[in-house]
Parts: structure tokens; sequence; C-alpha cells
């Protein structure tokens, strides 16, 4: 979707925002003034969310993006750049959880596309922008997860993946830190998305029967991002923030 009205202020390019914590994310966003672009695999299912943030009164476009396609990562980046000429914050937020199961229960071909779509996914991403955010000195925010760093029976895969972005994360930080670039990971903890259901109707774990009014909303997270992307602090640039450190909420939410 093109719009000919450009932003005053900061652009954010946002994978997986048709729904769940990528389409709060973006409306957070456009709490703060940046503008989102909703970098997703089936257009049609982000313009309800394109149309949310407009009415905010926020500049909002929906670009065609399979992470863990280059080709698309790179022709996304490219159009937001023609659109709006200029790129300031990418939040890698698209993921999958399945295959679910044992290890030798899973197919290898889906295990190496939830690597892909994951960990790979975020790299294209990055790679593609980084021109552009340092120009900007810009930042970038990866979603996380605790499975990062607790193995879960039946997430041989997602595990793995997360736990490879969250060295990414301090990889990019130690090659391009010093250049202007802040980059943060943060863990949304239990989120009531589409990603819970898929995990409550395999069963694979604990996680899987935890009840749903425990889960949190999508928009706890989403503050915390729109926050990280709008302030970029730096004495929290490489870390592994977690949604579940009060003092994290309370800092976002004061806003400094």
């Amino acid at each position: 979707m093109i719009t000919d009205i450009r932003p005053p202020g900061k652009v954010a390019i946002v994978t997986g925002a048709a729904g769940g914590i990528g389409a709060a994310i973006a409306v957070a966003l456009a709490q703060r003034g940046i503008a989102s672009v909703l970098a997703v695999r089936h257009p049609d299912a982000a313009f309800a969310v394109s149309e949310g943030v407009r009415k905010l009164g926020i500049p909002c476009r929906v670009e065609h993006c399979d992470v863990s396609d280059y080709s698309t990562v790179k022709r996304c980046v490219s159009n937001t750049l023609a659109a709006w000429g200029r790129l300031d914050v990418v939040v890698n937020n698209a993921g999958q959880i399945d295959p679910q199961g044992p290890l030798a229960e899973t197919s290898p071909a889906a295990w190496a596309q939830a690597v892909t779509t994951n960990m790979v996914g975020p790299y294209n991403v990055i790679h593609a922008a980084l021109p552009e955010l340092l120009r900007q000195h810009g930042a970038v925010v990866n979603i996380s997860t605790g499975a990062a760093h607790t193995p879960r029976d039946g997430w041989s895969a997602y595990c793995s993946a997360k736990a490879g972005l969250y060295m990414l994360t301090r990889c990019v930080l130690n090659e391009y830190g010093k250049q202007g670039l802040s980059i943060y990971s943060l863990q949304p903890g239990l989120v009531d998305t589409a990603m819970q259901v898929r995990i409550r109707s395999e069963g694979v774990n604990e996680i899987s029967r935890i009840a749903r009014d425990r889960l949190a909303p999508p928009e706890l997270s989403a503050g915390v991002v729109a926050w990280l992307s709008a302030r970029m602090p730096q004495d929290l640039v490489g870390k592994d923030l977690s949604i579940n450190d009060t003092a994290l909420i309370e800092r976002a939410n004061a806003g400094g």
C-alpha cells in the first residue's frame, strides 16, 4: 500500500505485524509519533492494522515481506526508503513455534524452516536495513523469549533459533554499536496471541497448560518496544530484557 504522506519523524519496519504483538507494536509506535511499515507475508491481512494506525494521525504502509526470503526483505527496505526517505528502527517480531514435538519426530525441512524464520529472518532484515540504520544512528529490537535460555520439551527448533537470535543481538552490538547502532532483545513473556493457540493445541510441554487468563495482553510488551525505539536507552543495549522486570515496565511507562 503506497501513501504519499511522508512521516515528520522516525520510521520503523515491523515484521509479522498483521496481528498479535506486531500489530500492537505498530499502534504503540504511532502513539509515540513513529510511523510504521507493516512487513508481512500476506498484505491483505494487515490492512485493518494499517487503518487503525492511520486513525491515530500517523502514516502507515503495508509491504509484502517474507523474512526467510532476502529478496523480499531487500525490496521492503528499498520501497520504504523510496517512499519515506528514511528508516530509523527495525523490529524483528516475525516468528514461528512449529514444528513442535520430540526432535526425532520432527521434519528436517520444517525444523530448518523454523530456524530460518526465527534467526536467519532477523539477520536478513538487519542486513538489508543496516546502511540506513547506521546513517540515522537507529535501533533494532529483536523479539526474544525465555525459551532462548531454558530448553523446553518439543521446542528444539524454537529454543535453538531464539538462543541464536540473542547471540546475533550481541554480535551486532559488538560490531556496530560504536558506529551508533542501538540494539535490544526483549522477552515478551506469555502473551495472548495466535502462537499461544498453537502451543495449547499441541500440548507438548508445560507452557501449553497455562490458562489463557494468565497470558499477558500484547500491548504490554508493545509499549516497551515502542519506548526502546523512541528513547534508545544506552544502558540497555545488547541485553535480553524481560517483560517480567517490573523496573523496566515502570521506566518504559514513565517514558524516560
